[in-house]
């Protein structure tokens, strides 16, 4: 009997074009397991695939198949390309059956129907049931695909929220298989406390979570499964703290548990979207505890100009959310992504440049420069021309132009964010920056502003650049623009390159280059006993000649060693000390660089400052 059931079951596929390759799309996996739990006499072929793949590969894997049903996930990313796909697959196979479901479809949706009859169905909103029911119509014997007779007619299905209590877990059974090497997605809770205007969670009222131990059961399957990262999608992840915190604990407990922090290798981070303004005293207590390496934190500052915050429903308790990240950010523990917004209604160029210098000077890890999206569906696309908001038609509807702010100043913005990844998120340049800011310019937007023009009028924004071209375009913005600071600047780039690059030889320009002397400090430091206790075991133990390719020395200038000691830097960017009796070599001030401990965030190797007594 269940043999005759299983050659019943009719091929269905589920398919996803992603961002990229090493994503996952939850999404069809959570179709899939409500289908199979409500036994839809149907057979999953999961599918995915990206969205630079080219569309005849696509439809090709498809229509080898042989399937008669196909639904896919859609979102602002990925629609564009989605939507040649059906119309390539549906050219082909005209009697394919298509389904469409996701945010970006779940708006407008009549108009879509309208400009691509190719599309059967489109599912508007939480999908699990309105998609099993749609398949089991589809299947049965009144339905087309089995028998041949007419179609339902309804073609625009309203989704209908699931009970979080009964919807099954969407991980697959080749788990391991599936999200080899890949960034794979956990839902905890569904819906979002807050009303934020540019945000589709604004839609729906109150936060519904899963169970625990569903929650536990599937960290404990991903973390078994060797998964690389997980991020989770919950919306405001803290929402309840009381059960945020023993989240984050049964995480910790885990990878302790499996002795992965002992050795100082963890297989899986995790990836949480919070609201840094609402962390409970005790919640950050504990945060500041947890070991390096395992937790990301992504914190949506977006803007800190109230009267922007006002019209976008977003209320940040400022100097709260404020407090908080500099706590985390001292501890250095917890990787902190600083999301900023341009292109908001009422911010100024001005008034931007006041809140990217407020939330670089939080000491995050990374600042993430996003330009607004009018996505369907949400309050500002609504009310788009009454706020003066211009932006582009087409996926993923970015801004182009607001009443307070010009399309010019967006290119320029663009700019910024370019070299504000390549100089301050690559964690190539924090010392040098840190001088640069802090001592020369009147802020950080100034800095990246400027270093931003320099690359447009060089031509520099037009191509690609190598982490080491970089080291030689900073230098020579400096020596065209700054040669009263070129000294002690240089120095700041020459320790920044030492801390990250373990062999590769100083550039010409880099000061006080050692030759043949190098061996002979190397070893008259590394024999001495207080530099020895500064190291960390792991690398004290080390044999001689494994040590030798992971110390690396370098001497510098009094200025700059006084700036690393009295500087304004964060605890996580700071080194050890030590005073010895013997000037060594031909300085007083060394640097011992150990590239055998390094950030698990910024792969900056840990340091000490070796100074004459």
């Amino acid at each position: 009997m269940e043999k005759s059931q299983e050659q019943a079951k009719t091929p269905v596929a589920l398919a996803s074009l992603n961002a990229k390759y090493i994503h996952s799309n939850l999404a069809v996996d959570y179709l899939r397991s409500y289908c199979e739990a409500r036994q839809v006499p149907a057979d999953f072929h999961i599918l995915e695939f990206h969205i630079n793949q080219p569309v005849e590969f696509i439809v090709g894997e498809i229509l080898s198949l042989g399937v008669d049903i196909i639904g896919f996930s859609c979102y602002i990313w990925n629609i564009t390309e989605t939507l040649h796909v059906v119309t390539r697959l549906k050219l082909a196979k005209p009697e394919m059956i298509v389904i469409v479901g996701g945010p970006e479809v779940s708006y407008e949706a009549e108009a879509l129907l309208e400009a691509h009859p190719e599309i059967d169905y489109c599912i508007a909103g939480e999908g699990e049931k309105a998609f099993a029911e749609l398949l089991l119509e589809l299947l049965s014997k009144k339905g087309r695909a089995v028998t041949g007779g007419s179609l339902p007619e309804q073609r625009i299905i309203p989704g209908e929220p699931a009970d979080l209590d009964e919807l099954p877990s969407p991980y697959p059974s080749n788990i391991e298989e599936r999200y080899r090497n890949k960034l794979v997605y956990l839902e905890t809770s569904r819906g979002c406390p807050f009303d934020c205007q540019y945000c589709l969670s604004a839609n729906t009222r109150g936060v519904r979570y899963f169970p625990m131990d569903r929650v536990r059961a599937d960290i404990v399957r991903l973390m078994d499964a060797g998964v690389p990262q997980v991020k989770l999608i919950d919306r405001t992840f803290n929402a309840n703290p009381k059960r945020a915190l023993e989240i984050f604990r049964f995480v910790v407990e885990e990878s302790r548990r499996r002795s992965d922090l002992e050795r100082d290798r963890v297989p899986t981070v995790f990836h949480f979207e919070i609201s840094a303004d609402i962390l409970t005293d005790e919640l950050l207590d504990y945060l500041t505890t947890v070991p390096p390496g395992l937790f990301q934190f992504e914190i949506g500052v977006q803007s800190t100009t109230p009267a922007v915050l006002e019209i976008i429903s977003r209320r940040n308790q400022w100097d709260r959310l404020a407090r908080n990240v500099k706590i985390l950010a001292e501890k250095g523990n917890i990787h902190l992504h600083l999301d900023l917004i341009a292109g908001l209604p009422a911010e100024t160029y001005v008034s931007f440049g006041r809140s990217f210098d407020d939330v670089y000077r939080l000491g995050g890890h990374r600042i993430q420069l996003g330009f607004l999206k009018l996505l369907k569906g949400s309050g500002l696309r609504s009310r788009s021309r009454e706020l003066g908001l211009v932006f582009d038609p087409y996926p993923p509807y970015e801004i182009i132009a607001t009443d307070s702010m010009s399309a010019l100043d967006l290119v320029r913005l663009k700019e910024v964010e370019n070299v504000l990844e390549l100089f301050h998120n690559s964690h190539r340049f924090s010392i040098t920056l840190e001088l640069l800011c802090e001592r020369f310019y009147p802020s950080p937007f100034a800095f990246f502003e400027r270093l931003a023009a320099y690359f447009r009028q060089q031509g520099l924004h037009r191509v690609s650049h190598s982490q080491l071209a970089l080291y030689q375009i900073l230098y020579q913005y400096l020596r065209q623009h700054h040669p009263e600071i070129l000294h002690l600047a240089v120095e700041g780039m020459k320790f920044d390159y030492l801390r990250t690059e373990r062999h590769r030889p100083l550039f010409p320009w880099m000061p006080d280059k050692l030759g043949s002397e190098y061996k002979d400090v190397w070893h008259r430091l590394t024999k001495q006993p207080d530099v020895l206790a500064a190291l960390h075991p792991a690398t004290r133990n080390l044999p001689r000649r494994e040590m030798a390719q992971n110390l690396r020395v370098a001497k510098f200038s009094p200025e700059f060693i006084d700036f690393l000691r009295q500087g304004p830097l964060l605890p996580r960017l700071k080194g050890n000390e030590v005073a010895v009796g013997d000037v060594i070599g031909s300085s007083e001030s060394w640097v011992v660089f150990d590239h055998y401990r390094v950030d698990p965030w910024t792969k900056e190797s840990a340091y000490t400052l070796v100074l004459s007594k």
